[in-house]
């Protein structure tokens, strides 16, 4: 698949808030999904990062750090400024079109294999995970989209889970308080 087919794949599947999953959600999509592909989520360790504000500066910061130490680091972000290639790094490198048109074919694929059918976001993070484990990044970095429990990125088995400042965000989804935030965004937090 070439790089603009990838954008159209990726325009013809709705945001989360348009699927109707908004009232019952469940990672178990993207689960599904990225088992079929092999489970690339779970091909290297893990930093998981989620808050309010700063989520992008700290995953560039931990990011940078980790290069400095001669590791290879991925890094997923969102949303982009200008491509959605920005989205998905490695040592601060955008992905490259024919390598973003081919994660995301795979992608596709598994979509017909299986029947679940992402939305955007979750289409995306899956190509992420798949293409950092074929380039076979020593450590991903990797921001939540939204909130955190329910997040697509929250396949992952994070080996640290880092949490920015906490204020009133998405209440319609979270609920009316910081507490209520707090106990999503905390959701990324995995025992032991």
């Amino acid at each position: 698949m070439d790089y603009e087919s990838a954008l159209a794949y990726l325009d013809d599947h709705a945001s989360y808030d348009k699927t109707g999953r908004v009232d019952s959600p469940s990672i178990e999509p993207i689960s599904r999904l990225c088992s079929a592909m092999g489970d690339p989520h779970l091909a290297q360790p893990v930093i998981h990062v989620t808050g309010t504000n700063g989520k992008g500066s700290t995953v560039q910061m931990i990011s940078r750090l980790l290069m400095a130490q001669g590791l290879t680091v991925g890094t997923y972000t969102s949303p982009h400024l200008e491509r959605v290639n920005e989205r998905i790094k490695r040592n601060g490198e955008p992905i490259s079109d024919d390598e973003f048109g081919e994660v995301i074919a795979g992608v596709a694929d598994m979509e017909a294999i299986t029947g679940v059918r992402p939305t955007y976001f979750e289409a995306v993070t899956a190509a992420a995970f798949r293409w950092f484990a074929d380039v076979a990044v020593d450590v991903a970095v990797v921001e939540v989209g939204m909130l955190g429990r329910w997040d697509a990125t929250n396949i992952v088995d994070a080996q640290v889970a880092v949490v920015t400042n906490i204020a009133l965000d998405h209440t319609e989804f979270a609920g009316p308080t910081t507490v209520d935030i707090a106990r999503e965004k905390a959701g990324i937090i995995k025992p032991g």
